[in-house]
């Protein structure tokens, strides 16, 4: 690839990823090659132009198309099922499935917009009534007390003391938010990717769809490797020769090292706590009646259609949330305005 080309290409949108994997798809099961369909894309959309000859140059130079993908910033997951795919031949497959998940992947983004611009125009809104109201109203407030020898009962003082400081406590939420994260971000650098996965499979309200996730690309490769003819130990070694998703190196090394320990298959699969419980019980009955491939296949798409529930009642669950966030600021914007004037009229 020139070095021209590489600097000025850019990267396609999430959607137009989708859109393009998608079509190509199609165009692979109608007789196209892989090098026919970019140049056909670069002449439908001139805007696209560079960009696909660059991805052509990349495949002319012998590169494989995961590392073309690669090379052109697609989506990592895309990428790991374009390497798969070139092992078990179902290219066409692949590129459908990584198609309709960025496209999907693209619309829950949408979905998650839309249900935050709402309540944070909002939060903004009060956040700076709630300024004006420190800098304007609660001053006069004070003065009052003072001139009139009025001290204000102890939730009152509270009530004002958070109205006062909102600022500061938002900006402190932040800064704890940072250093939490830099810790969690220097501690993941030391820790292999298997402890990784075990963290984030152990977490309460993460753990389901991080399990549902990884299972669903795991049984999905792994049946189409098997319905390839690929046996489940040159399934490992291909594992544990890719690069670029650790995890699955790390897993495949793991399996291989058990397996020559005398354990079952069953029994390594049951040590990758990544995975849903449920994928051993299918590859173990798979296993006996000699359809382990057509098992693991539908259970990927059983685990994909519980992923999509999942995902939509955590979009259902976000709005209300924030809104009740923001209605306790709306409580506390309205204590500190009239709780002062009710315990001062009392008090005349």
């Amino acid at each position: 690839m020139s070095v021209g080309l590489l600097k000025k290409k850019k990267r396609l949108t999430l959607k137009e990823q989708g859109v393009f994997l998608s079509r190509a798809s199609e165009m692979l099961n109608n007789g196209f090659t892989f090098l026919e369909i970019l140049q056909f894309f670069g002449k439908l959309d001139p805007k696209n132009r560079q960009f696909m000859d660059s991805m052509i140059n990349d495949l002319k130079s012998g590169h494989k198309i995961h590392e073309v993908f690669l090379n052109h910033h697609f989506d990592h997951g895309a990428c790991v099922q374009m390497f798969f795919s070139e092992k078990h031949g179902f290219l066409a497959d692949a590129l459908l499935e990584s198609g309709e998940y960025l496209q999907r992947m693209n619309e829950e983004r949408k979905k998650l917009i839309k249900l935050m611009q709402y309540p944070l125009i909002l939060f903004f809104i009060l956040l700076f009534t709630a300024i004006l109201l420190n800098t304007l109203l609660l001053p006069r407030f004070q003065y009052l007390y003072q001139s009139m020898g009025y001290e204000p009962t102890l939730g009152i003082k509270l009530v004002l003391h958070l109205m006062e400081n909102i600022p500061f406590y938002l900006l402190l939420i932040f800064v704890v938010c940072l250093i939490l994260y830099s810790i969690v971000k220097k501690t993941f650098q030391k820790k292999s990717a298997l402890e990784i996965a075990s963290f984030f499979s152990s977490l309460p309200f993460i753990k389901s769809v991080y399990k549902l996730y990884q299972t669903i690309f795991i049984s999905r490769e792994w049946g189409y490797l098997l319905r390839s003819g690929f046996s489940i130990s040159e399934i490992i070694a291909i594992m544990e020769s890719q690069k670029f998703k650790p995890l699955l190196q790390e897993s495949a090394q793991q399996l291989k090292q058990m397996l020559l320990l005398g354990h079952s298959f069953g029994k390594a699969l049951s040590e990758l706590s990544f995975i849903e419980k449920e994928m051993i019980l299918i590859v173990n009955h798979g296993d006996k009646n000699g359809r382990i491939d057509q098992e693991l296949l539908y259970y990927s798409e059983h685990c994909l259609e519980k992923l999509q529930e999942k995902t939509e009642n955590i979009l259902i669950i976000i709005q209300p949330v924030i809104f009740s966030f923001i209605g306790v600021i709306i409580v506390f914007i309205y204590m500190s305005i009239f709780f002062p004037m009710f315990q001062m009229l009392d008090s005349i």
